[in-house]
Order: structure tokens, then sequence, then C-alpha cells
């Protein structure tokens, strides 16, 4: 998994600019960064002007989290391999959180490549391998 974040930077500038594929990999890398518990208790929702939302379950956990902000975004962006990440907003959206758990099977990737169904395959994690497919699957859709 460390090989895959160490060549994102690569990829990305290669790819050149695309709001589907930033949005999937800072979601890949919240995944990665926080952790299990707090993947338990929280979801990426949403990515736009360098600000990641993220939903928690409730008012305790927006409050501790947001303590925790300015090292998570440290994360991110060490995570991503430059300063995609400015702020992270902790939304209080307890049905995110409860459907992240209760995860959905992997989008239909027929359409994608060998080669990235073989990277694919090299992820233990579930939900980081649904979004790197997610990711790999918005750019080859535009």
């Amino acid at each position: 998994m460390e090989q895959l974040f160490a060549a994102l930077p690569s990829v990305l500038k290669e790819l050149g600019p695309n709001a589907d594929v930033t949005e999937q990999i800072v979601f890949a890398a919240w995944i990665k960064v926080a952790g299990e518990m707090l993947n338990n208790r929280t979801k990426p929702i949403q990515y736009f002007e360098n600000r990641l939302v993220v939903a928690v379950e409730d008012q305790n956990w927006q409050r501790n989290l947001e303590s925790l902000a300015p090292e998570m975004v440290a994360k991110l962006n060490a995570a991503t391999g430059h300063g995609t990440v400015k702020f992270v907003e902790f939304r209080i959206d307890k049905r995110a959180v409860t459907r992240s758990r209760n995860s959905e099977p992997l989008p239909s990737v027929a359409a994608l490549p060998d080669s990235l169904q073989t990277a694919a395959d090299g992820i233990a994690d579930e939900q980081l391998r649904r979004s790197f497919l997610e990711a790999a699957a918005a750019y080859l859709k535009n």
C-alpha cells in the first residue's frame, strides 16, 4: 500500500487535473491515515476547493476530531505527496457513517484494464481498494 501512495504524485502529474480522481485519492488517503477506529466512526463524503468534508456520528466525535484537524491535514498531504488538502470539515451525518459500515459490493470494473485490476488486487483493505477502482473508473470515464 505504501508503494501505491508513493507513486500517486507522479501518476497525478501525468494524468493532469481531474476533480473526480483527486477526490477519490483524497478519500483513499483519509482511509489510510485515519486508521481502523476512525474509519468505523467517519466517512469522507466530499472534497472541493482543497476542503475535505468528513461525516461523523455525533457532536462528540465532531468536537474531538476538530482538535485533530491540523494533524490530519498534515498526514493527508504527506500521504498524497502534495498540499492537496488545506482544511478538514467534520459534519454530523450518522447515516453516511452507518452506510459506510454496511459497505456495498465493489463497483463493476469489467471495463478497467487488466493492469489496474492487478494493482487493485494487491490492496488488502476493501475500502481503499474500492476507492482506487472508483478513481480509476472516474478518470477513464472522462
